[in-house]
C-alpha cells in the first residue's frame, strides 16, 4: 500500500511539473514574439522557434491531461513530446550565434529542455501499464456470458 502511495505522489508531481512547464512557455512564446520586432508574419527562421514553443507547450498541457485522467494515449503523447524537446534543444543549439547566444542555447538544453525530455521519457515508458488491459477486467469478461460487448 505505501508503494502504490509514493508512485500515486509521484504522478502527481510529474502532472505539475508538466503543467507548470507548459504553463510558462506561454509567456517565454511572448517573449520570443517581442524579440522578433514586428517579424512575426514573415517568413524568417526565427519565427519558427516561436511556433515549436507553442507546440511544446500544448503537448505538455496534453501529457499532463492526459496522465490525470491516467489515460492510455499518455505513453505516446510523452514520447513525442520528448522527442520535441530534443529536437528544440539540437535545433536552439546549432542554429545560436557564437558566444552568449551559444551558452544561453545550451543552458537552457542542458538545465531544462533535455531534462524535461528525460522526465516524459520515464512518463512514457511507466505510464504503457495505463495501455495494457487489466487482468480483472480480462477475467471478467472471460467469466461472464456471451454479450455484444465481450464478442466483438
Amino acid at each position: 500500500m505505501r508503494h502504490h502511495r509514493l508512485v500515486d505522489r509521484r504522478w502527481r508531481v510529474l502532472t505539475w511539473v508538466f503543467t507548470i512547464c507548459g504553463v510558462l512557455l506561454v509567456p517565454w512564446t511572448g517573449v520570443l514574439v517581442e524579440q522578433l520586432h514586428g517579424h512575426a508574419g514573415q517568413r524568417r527562421f526565427d519565427s519558427s522557434w516561436v511556433g515549436l514553443d507553442v507546440l511544446e507547450a500544448v503537448c505538455l498541457l496534453g501529457v499532463a491531461q492526459l496522465m490525470r485522467r491516467q489515460h492510455r494515449a499518455t505513453s505516446p503523447a510523452a514520447a513525442a513530446t520528448a522527442a520535441i524537446l530534443c529536437m528544440d534543444a539540437w535545433f536552439d543549439t546549432m542554429s545560436a550565434a557564437p558566444q552568449l547566444p551559444y551558452a544561453e542555447a545550451l543552458a537552457m538544453a542542458c538545465f531544462a529542455e533535455l531534462p524535461l525530455a528525460a522526465l516524459l521519457a520515464w512518463t512514457a515508458w511507466h505510464s504503457l501499464r495505463w495501455a495494457t488491459p487489466r487482468e480483472d477486467v480480462i477475467t471478467t469478461r472471460a467469466a461472464s456470458p456471451a454479450t455484444p460487448e465481450t464478442t466483438r
